[in-house]
């Protein structure tokens, strides 16, 4: 499933204080993996500084997570990113959270809207912005689908 999700986050380790008394990662720390982990992407889509100083950027619409398999202290995990679809205001990208042996422990469905933050409302992204996520959409689908279900769309 590796190769249906093009781009690579940042590897992250399980800490103690990440498990729960289960001994494995506690629900509420595979989003923050999934985001906190993104950057480059993010910077990829068009979403870095420079473009948050223009005046726009993103809020989250919804989200998806699914938990697979579990991740246990000491253990290191693997995001890779995709872009799923674009419109002129919205961007749903998914995300795999695999485990050292390429087992995917977790998927995450992420529907975001373009916000232009001199009014704090949605807007239709500038031609550029678009064309590239077009573009990277358009490359990421080559891939392949996505290999699970998804329940986020852009309608």
């Amino acid at each position: 499933m590796k190769d249906q999700f093009p781009f690579p986050g940042k590897p992250a380790v399980i800490t103690k204080e990440m498990c729960d008394f289960n001994g494995h990662l506690q629900d509420v720390h595979y989003y923050p993996i999934f985001e906190d982990n993104n950057r480059d992407f993010y910077k990829a889509i068009g979403f870095g500084r420079d473009y948050f100083l223009e005046g726009f950027s993103s809020f989250t619409l919804e989200t998806n997570v699914r938990f697979l398999s579990e991740l246990k202290e000491g253990e290191k995990c693997f995001p890779y990113y995709r872009i799923i679809n674009v419109s002129p205001k919205l961007i749903h990208y998914g995300g795999i959270l695999l485990t050292e042996k390429d087992k995917v422990s977790s998927t995450c469905e992420i529907l975001l809207i373009h916000i232009d933050m001199s009014t704090r409302k949605s807007s239709v992204m500038p031609e550029k912005m678009l064309n590239n996520l077009v573009s990277m959409k358009d490359e990421h689908a080559k891939t392949g689908d996505v290999g699970f279900e998804l329940r986020l769309k852009i309608k």
